[in-house]
């Protein structure tokens, strides 16, 4: 083998080139290898001191908001009429109804809480429920037992305004076994500034390491842990044993990176933080396995070595390629042809070449540039007939697909009278109200459509950013959108009739915005219709001076009815329209089903069996309140 190679590189200057290359190149990357093996080590200690020093100071920080939090909610619940209320009676339902919703609210924040009198007995006390439950859990045992030892307790007893201490959890509620728990502590005033008793409630240790845990997020490489300044508590994530961590707290210097060993024995770096001021003196530190800290380095080394092995490749074809340039025209030729074949029409030659060649490659480039302006031609041809279909589907994925509200049965359906419509609607559902909305853009087709994108997108912008804002707050600022977009910048005279209206509770609606009248089929009453008023969309710049609000009402069992005008101006082979009367037919029927999806298919089937053809989009929402709804 020896003797075919040195054969082989005697006879051909390929061989030789490429050996003479390689060697060389190789030489210098192994160079540049341990030079930068030692600048790498350098860094990746340094990058891994700055990330622990950010990590321990985030912790710190959150720990000590964490804390401040609570002394906040402490502070209002010691400001709550319940607390006076308990005290002036003696009856300690107030406070205690009071701090068993509060508590539970924290989730998981505080485990018990107390009002206790000026002689630190407990007229009240609470403690967290169990997973799932709404409210705390009264600890009735407690009621008139005397607080003795717990420092907190006395120093805002004797006036201070907080105090925060840590203590044995059993020092307020004896059957307390979790160990030490975070105290905190204020007092109870009257109108006239006197202190009459105080306030105290327990964080538990779990509740840190939850707000540990919620800190490291999916990242378990690096470790918090925080701890207290007499090493009381210490704590890190779920399931890291105290042993381990603690010789990490107590022991060693202030900022810096560090390398020490855990309880366990393990090799650690760490960056440990200052002492906070406030008691009860928390102090943070960040910690990860000496060997997950040097992984990146020998992940680098590994890229590396396939780097060099790519490099000693390239260098070796770059040396053939140059031996082969003679034939570079040919090739070129050679491999655009298969580019071509294969469906690449923007190869283009260079036309650098002459004589035969240089004619076969103009040739070529002609006969290139000709399919492809001939494959342009029909993608535009089918991109026309696709697009409409592309903005419908935009237009209803924007709807609401099945909407739903508790205590209400809602449907609701647009059809269009072209490829794209515009009517619009729109149901949103919050915590405590929900919205309705419904409108119709002069004309229909594809401008319309994109007209109606702009009015639902404003107006649903506008209401998440704040769901108990007024209708004609959400109409003006519409308005707004639409006569910049359309009047000023489209330079078009498209104008938008919008409702927009909000439900207040128990049936009750507010709304703003001019549109079709609304139906409000009344349980065994007949048909009410409400005229809604206001000027119409995009039509002036301002149009909050002229915005009305009205209201209307829905009982158990009464069913709203929204529709746009291609409903009631639906047109039979007469021309005679269908009209409100006949709609105010359909929804008070005595065949009208309680069923808001069956309702809506009966008002569009009536509508369809009408008309001779549709003219203009159709849209209505039908909502039916349920009786007995909670």
């Amino acid at each position: 083998m020896r003797f075919s190679v040195s054969h082989l590189a005697q006879r051909s200057l390929r061989a030789r080139h490429l050996a003479v290359t390689v060697l060389l190149v190789a030489l210098a990357l192994a160079i540049a290898a341990v030079g930068f093996e030692r600048s790498a080590r350098k860094v990746i200690l340094e990058a891994v001191g700055n990330h622990l020093a950010a990590r321990a100071h985030e912790v710190l920080d959150a720990t000590s908001r964490f804390q401040a939090e609570r002394c906040t909610a402490v502070r209002n619940w010691a400001e709550a009429d319940a607390m006076q209320g308990t005290l002036d009676t003696g009856d300690p339902k107030f406070a205690e109804d009071y701090l068993r919703r509060t508590i539970q609210d924290q989730g998981g924040g505080f485990a018990t809480a107390a009002l206790l009198d000026t002689r630190a007995q407990i007229r009240a006390a609470v403690r967290i429920a169990g997973e799932g439950m709404r409210r705390g859990d009264a600890l009735e045992q407690l009621r008139g037992r005397s607080v003795v030892g717990l420092e907190p307790v006395a120093l805002v007893l004797q006036g201070q305004p907080l105090s925060v201490a840590l203590a044995p959890g059993s020092a307020l509620d004896p059957s307390d076994t979790d160990g030490v728990t975070l105290f905190v502590a204020v007092p109870v005033k009257d109108f006239a500034g006197d202190v009459v008793g105080a306030v105290v409630a327990g964080v538990p240790p779990a509740a840190l390491s939850r707000l540990l845990s919620e800190i490291g997020g999916e990242d378990r490489r690096y470790l918090p842990v925080v701890a207290d300044g007499t090493g009381q508590v210490v704590l890190s994530l779920p399931g890291v044993r105290r042993g381990r961590i603690a010789p990490l707290v107590l022991a060693g210097r202030e900022g810096g990176l560090e390398r020490r060993t855990d309880g366990d024995g393990e090799p650690v770096l760490l960056v440990r933080t200052s002492a906070a001021l406030a008691p009860p003196g928390w102090r943070a530190v960040m910690f990860v396995d000496e060997r997950e800290a040097y992984d990146a380095l020998r992940a680098l080394r590994r890229f590396l070595a396939g780097f060099f092995v790519l490099v000693l490749g390239a260098a070796a074809l770059a040396s053939v390629v140059a031996l082969r340039r003679a034939a570079k025209p040919l090739s070129d030729v050679s491999a655009s042809m298969a580019r071509v074949s294969g469906g690449d029409l923007t190869t283009r030659l260079p036309e650098v070449y002459a004589d035969d060649l240089g004619h076969l490659v103009r040739s070529f480039n002609v006969m290139v540039t000709e399919v492809a302006r001939s494959r342009e031609e029909l993608k535009r041809t089918e991109a026309l007939q696709k697009e409409m279909q592309i903005a419908q589907q935009i237009q209803t994925a924007i709807l609401p697909a099945k909407p739903s509200v508790p205590g209400f049965d809602i449907a609701a359906r647009m059809k269009m009278a072209d490829d794209v419509g515009g009517d619009l609607y729109d149901i949103l559902a919050f915590e405590d109200t929900f919205w309705i909305l419904i409108g119709d853009v002069s004309g229909h087709g594809i401008n319309s459509g994109l007209v109606m994108m702009m009015a639902q997108a404003a107006a649903y912008a506008a209401i998440t950013e704040d769901p108990l804002r007024q209708p004609r707050d959400v109409i003006a600022t519409v308005n707004r959108v639409i006569h910049e977009n359309v009047r000023r910048r489209m330079n078009r005279d498209d104008y938008v009739t919008l409702m927009a209206a909000r439900h207040l509770g128990d049936g009750r609606f507010e709304a703003a915005g001019a549109h079709q009248p609304i139906f409000i089929a009344r349980r065994g009453s007949g048909v009410e219709v409400v005229e809604p008023a206001g000027p119409w969309v995009g039509v002036v710049q301002e149009v909050a001076p002229y915005l009305v609000e009205y209201g209307f009402h829905l009982e158990q069992g009464d069913s709203l009815c929204l529709i746009t005008d291609g409903i009631v101006e639906a047109r039979d082979g007469l021309e005679e329209l269908f009209g409100e009367e006949r709609l105010a037919l359909v929804l008070a029927g005595t065949s009208r089903p309680r069923d808001a999806a069956q309702t809506l298919s009966e008002i569009f089937a009536s509508v369809e069996e009408f008309a001779a053809a549709q003219a203009d989009d159709m849209t209505a929402i039908v909502i039916h309140r349920k009786l007995h709804a909670h």
